[in-house]
Parts: structure tokens; C-alpha cells; sequence
């Protein structure tokens, strides 16, 4: 656990080298886990799940918006076409800002999205740069919560809002059953439901 920790960037971008062509082609380029209703398609259950999130947190038409570990960009272009508004997408691994870039110009976009290449745990942005960030099933790469949420409170404006999909164990989860921790840890090591919030920044 503790040389994960200390490894959080090497360990995120050598995982998403080898995984991010698997995913693309079993799962699409949104690398998120959604709801479904009866007999909906898996792409409009994605989508859908993507536009939730923006309404939620009230993403507008030309609003800057910050996607925290954005992967190949498919809730980026998903949100931007949906809203109007600018998204930057911040992501630690070469391979995916390229392809991420690659898409937002084949669909028209380019002009509403940015990929830039970072640390979500050391942001090259400046204070109060956005009016809403979000992070999907992304901020569990990282080494702490305290340290990410931190960051992404600096960069958000002041009246913004931060929303998130991301996992978390229940009050049923149980520390001293030996079973629930081998699960823990399972989930851990190979993927991490997601749980949808919102935080504003006063």
C-alpha cells in the first residue's frame, strides 16, 4: 500500500500504457461505470450518466470547466456538445492526451477542449482558474483525498463547483472481516460503484 502511494504517477500512467486500448475496445472512450434503465443503449446510459453530472453541477454555455483525470477525453466532448462550455482536460499519461486531442479534432471540437499533460496532485493552474470541475471515478489514483480535493479547491473559482463520481465503501464494509478486507483489496488493485457528489466552493 505505502509503495503505491509513493508511486501514484508512475504506477497511474504505466496502468493506463497497456490498459487504455483494451478499454476503448470493450468499453468505448468513456472510462466510467454508469446506470442503466430498462433497455437502454450502453452508449446513451454512458452519455446520459456524463450529461447528469454537468447538469448537476450547473455547466454552462462558456463556462471553463477542469476534467480531473480525463482519460481519452469522452466525457469532455460528451459535456462540451452537450453545454457549450470549455473543458480542459488534465491527464498524466502522453498516450491518452494524443488520442484525446486526435478525437477532439475529428469531431469538430477543438476549439471547446484543451488536454494538458500533469499532476492532479500539482496543478500548473492558477488560482480561481474555473467555474466547475469534475472528476470521474479519476481522484482514487490518487496518493490522498486531502491533497487532490485541496488542489482542485485552489482552482476553482469561488462560487464554483466541484462535482464527482467516485468510489467508496459502504457502512457495511467491515474492517476486521478478513473477507471484506481481501475484497477491499481486490478492488483496490484491479478496478474501483462510483457515488455521484457535489461540493461549492464558498
Amino acid at each position: 500500500m505505502q509503495a503505491r502511494t509513493a508511486e501514484y504517477a508512475t504506477l497511474t500512467r504505466h496502468y493506463y500504457n497497456l490498459a487504455t486500448d483494451l478499454y476503448e475496445y470493450g468499453w468505448g472512450q468513456s472510462f466510467h461505470f454508469c446506470r442503466f434503465s430498462y433497455g437502454e443503449a450502453f452508449h446513451q446510459a454512458i452519455a446520459r450518466h456524463e450529461h447528469y453530472l454537468a447538469h448537476s453541477i450547473g455547466i454552462k454555455e462558456g463556462m471553463k470547466v477542469l476534467d480531473v483525470g480525463c482519460g481519452v477525453g469522452g466525457p469532455a466532448r460528451e459535456i462540451a456538445k452537450f453545454t457549450g462550455c470549455h473543458v480542459t482536460g488534465l491527464n498524466n499519461n502522453d498516450y491518452q492526451i494524443e488520442r484525446a486531442s486526435q478525437y477532439a479534432e475529428k469531431e469538430g471540437l477543438a476549439g471547446q477542449l484543451d488536454f494538458v499533460k500533469g499532476d492532479f496532485m500539482q496543478m500548473s493552474f492558477a488560482d480561481n482558474t474555473f467555474d466547475a470541475v469534475y472528476a470521474i471515478e479519476a481522484t482514487v489514483h490518487a496518493p490522498t483525498l486531502e491533497g487532490i480535493y485541496s488542489e482542485i479547491f485552489r482552482v476553482l473559482k469561488p462560487g464554483g463547483v466541484f462535482g464527482v463520481y467516485e468510489w467508496l465503501m459502504t457502512d457495511e464494509y467491515n474492517n476486521d472481516d478478513l473477507h471484506h478486507r481481501a475484497i477491499r483489496l481486490g478492488i483496490e488493485q484491479e478496478t474501483v460503484s462510483p457515488t455521484c457528489a457535489k461540493f461549492r466552493r464558498h
